[in-house]
């Protein structure tokens, strides 16, 4: 048997055309026109998928090739052009929804932080003006503006931080985090509160720290809710 006999057969049985280099070429041209198309797609899609999708390619190019010839790689090309033409578009759709509910997030996120310090603001102002002006109707609230400003900075500080870098449930987070918070400062002033100061009260500042946990809990429950529309349109 002559070499180019041998050199046919071996390439017969590895599945490969018997005329390699040219065939080849088409391959690596076709593989390379096919990686430039990927560029339709969204960056992030082609991250993704872009590398395995090119191998697909080129896997399916050779094997058409060896099939049929030409007729497989037009064949080929007409249903990754059409493929192409309709998933693409889609991509960058899917794409920019994913954006929109993003910037929607991070909106919300800024809204009820900002509102979470504009509330604790106003209860300073309140209280340090019903103190000064020795005002009766804030004195008596005085006890829930101090639970609110106080469980309100250290709470909403953990549970804005607790919901950004973790993926625990808004609520809940915010649920739990306001029931250690105030009951940890309760329990402090149950301890020490009659020791420090002969007229203090157990029972107004347990219900003004009761009014702040159900008032922080309500709000991050609006907050949540706000946090669940955008993902429902999505």
């Amino acid at each position: 048997m002559s070499t180019s006999s041998a050199n046919t057969s071996s390439s017969s049985a590895n599945g490969l055309p018997a005329n390699g280099p040219p065939v080849l070429k088409r391959h690596a041209v076709s593989t390379r026109v096919y990686r430039l198309l990927l560029r339709f797609y969204p960056l992030e899609f082609r991250q993704e998928y872009g590398l395995h999708m090119a191998q697909v390619f080129r896997d399916c190019c050779r094997t058409a090739d060896v099939c049929e010839g030409w007729s497989g790689l037009w064949n080929l090309w007409l249903r990754t052009l059409f493929d192409l033409i309709r998933t693409a578009p889609s991509e960058h759709l899917e794409n920019l929804r994913k954006e929109n509910s993003l910037m929607k997030n991070l909106r919300n996120d800024a809204l009820a932080f900002g509102g979470c310090i504009g509330i604790i603001v106003i209860a300073m102002v309140l209280l340090n003006y019903g103190r000064k002006h020795d005002v009766s109707t804030i004195l008596v609230v005085g006890y829930a503006l101090d639970a609110l400003i106080t469980t309100g900075v250290i709470g909403n500080l953990i549970v804005f931080l607790l919901v950004k870098v973790t993926r625990l449930n808004p609520f809940r987070t915010a649920l739990w985090t306001f029931l250690v918070v105030s009951a940890a400062p309760l329990l402090l002033l149950a301890a020490v509160g009659s020791r420090i100061d002969p007229q203090f009260r157990f029972g107004s500042v347990l219900i003004g720290y009761v009014a702040s946990f159900l008032f922080w809990v309500g709000v991050h429950w609006l907050w949540s809710q706000t946090r669940k529309q955008p993902q429902a349109l999505a």
